[in-house]
């Protein structure tokens, strides 16, 4: 699926960060969740929704979009219900509630955007059950370094206008 097997642990330098195929006709990520990439101000997931399953109704305090790759299922924004299936994208504004939940006969497969990070880098839930346990017992929280300030990682040197490194 990706160029980039194993996702950053540590703050990602300016290489350009190749995901081959992530939203082609091939379905199956196998996982409930896993990161791909996460960056100083964004992240990149991938969800497997299982057939009868959900995500969850919670809410976050960072943005998140979401882009249906395969499935169909029901989006529950701030208690608006809109069906989605491949193609579609919801956005979800931070400290807005949401639940997704899988419609159908096959699960429901989505590329999610949290900008800033909401996981940590290297999240791999088999399973929704899994995903609750290890948010519960705050092992599943992004890095500091991804939760810093425009400002902060311009002062670093982190970010810079100029886009040369040493």
């Amino acid at each position: 699926m990706s160029s980039q097997s194993v996702p950053n642990k540590e703050i990602p330098g300016h290489d350009m960060v190749y995901l081959k195929g992530l939203a082609s006709s091939a379905r199956g990520f196998g996982e409930f969740r896993r990161v791909l990439f996460t960056g100083l101000y964004s992240q990149v997931v991938v969800m497997e929704i299982p057939v009868n399953g959900e995500i969850g109704d919670e809410v976050h305090t960072v943005d998140q979009v979401l882009i249906f790759t395969s499935g169909n299922g029901l989006a529950t924004v701030n208690g608006k219900d809109q069906k989605v299936g491949k193609g579609d994208m919801i956005v979800v504004p931070a400290g807005t509630q949401h639940q997704f939940i899988t419609q159908g006969d096959a699960p429901l497969e989505l590329i999610t955007i949290y900008s800033p990070a909401e996981h940590n880098t290297t999240t791999v839930h088999k399973d929704k059950e899994q995903a609750d346990k290890e948010e519960d017992e705050g092992r599943d929280e992004a890095p500091a370094w991804a939760r810093r300030s425009k400002k902060e990682n311009e002062d670093d040197g982190l970010v810079k206008l100029s886009g040369k490194y040493d």
